[in-house]
């Protein structure tokens, strides 16, 4: 038996200061230093 490996794919929930949950940011500034940043950063090169 063969066992077909599926692809991860992350979902990302942001939540805010205010704890209220986004899963866009669109609108929203990201600081380049951010470990988020670099994450989606990462996630776009292997598309």
């Amino acid at each position: 038996m063969t066992k077909t490996k599926n692809q991860w794919q992350p979902r990302i929930i942001n939540v805010m200061a205010d704890g209220s949950q986004l899963e866009d940011l669109t609108g929203y500034t990201i600081p380049k230093d951010s470990g988020y940043y670099n994450v989606i950063k990462r996630m776009n090169k292997e598309i």
